[in-house]
């Protein structure tokens, strides 16, 4: 085997686009573009997350499945920064003629989500869309303390709730596992357990699992200017290692802490039901490894080039 090949890269499209959006923002963010959130001066964290239809779902997902899709991404995204949601302002981009089930199905979906973690949906959009479905939700919360990507430091522990790769297997086979087709269709979002771990200072940085481990991580540990040794052998998974960290679509939180904070962690994964495992350590040098030499798998999705082989 050759030399281990590294996490992987950001997305170049994507990348690009973030770098635009920076150079137009100005000034008056606490937190800015960059994070899994920003955080106003007043003390409000904002996410927004959009969703297209042929791009983040096809005809696996009922109109009801998008609808909860759609708030679990958002509330992922803010329990990542250690906030808790408070209200929502919903776009919604549809064809015509109005397909009303689809509508009313969606809102099913959304109101389901919305009745586990509770917000006020203040507003929003309606336009016509001369293709796809689009659906836009931003939402906004408060924190007691933000967690944000940048603050790990060499020798912590890196962790990670949940299962990994379930949603990558159930979007690979309509023949799998139950859990895995829930995992895809319905994310189990293991919210408020972020803003847990935020306001008992538990976590020293921390990120919602989107986009797979593999790139996340690497976000991470780029935000805190630190690199990452994990062990492959021991991440939480059933799927295969390229599903588990390379694919995305988990939902989970991937975090950091302090050696001496484990006692208190596992405390937590028991009275909130949510298993936490921990995978690795930050190092001070850059690179995010693997243990044993094992290369990490090539992203199994881009925005803006497609899906990898």
């Amino acid at each position: 085997m050759g030399s281990p090949r590294a996490a992987t890269e950001e997305d170049p499209g994507e990348r690009f686009v973030i770098e635009a959006a920076r150079a137009a923002a100005g000034q008056g963010a606490v937190v800015g573009i960059g994070d899994d959130g920003a955080e106003l001066p007043d003390g409000t964290v904002v996410t927004v997350d959009t969703m297209v239809e042929g791009v983040h779902w096809d005809e696996r997902l009922s109109p009801a499945d998008v609808g909860f899709k759609l708030v679990a991404t958002n509330i992922s995204d803010l329990d990542a920064m250690g906030a808790r949601p408070s209200w929502a302002v919903l776009a919604l981009s549809l064809p015509t003629p109005l397909d009303r089930d689809w509508v009313t199905e969606f809102f099913s979906g959304f109101a389901e989500a919305r009745s586990r973690w509770p917000f006020v949906l203040a507003g929003g959009d309606t336009t016509r869309s001369p293709g796809p479905r689009v659906a836009s939700l931003t939402l906004a919360g408060r924190a007691a303390r933000t967690c944000l990507r940048s603050g790990a430091a060499p020798g912590e522990t890196i962790w990670v709730s949940g299962e990994l790769g379930l949603a990558a297997e159930g979007f690979a086979s309509t023949r799998t596992r139950p859990e895995a087709l829930r995992a895809l269709k319905r994310p189990s979002v293991p919210a408020p357990l972020g803003a847990r771990l935020a306001e008992e200072g538990l976590a020293t940085a921390m990120i919602d699992l989107s986009d797979g481990l593999a790139r996340d991580l690497t976000r991470l540990c780029r935000a805190s200017g630190v690199g990452a040794l994990v062990d492959p052998f021991v991440l939480p998974t059933r799927s295969g290692l390229a599903q588990a960290v390379a694919f995305g679509e988990d939902y989970q939180l991937c975090f950091t802490a302090s050696p001496s904070r484990r006692a208190l962690i596992e405390s937590l994964s028991s009275a909130t039901g949510v298993a936490l495992t921990a995978i690795g350590t930050t190092t001070p040098e850059p690179e995010i490894r693997l243990l044993g030499h094992h290369e990490w798998p090539s992203p199994q999705f881009d925005h803006f080039t497609g899906c990898s082989s």
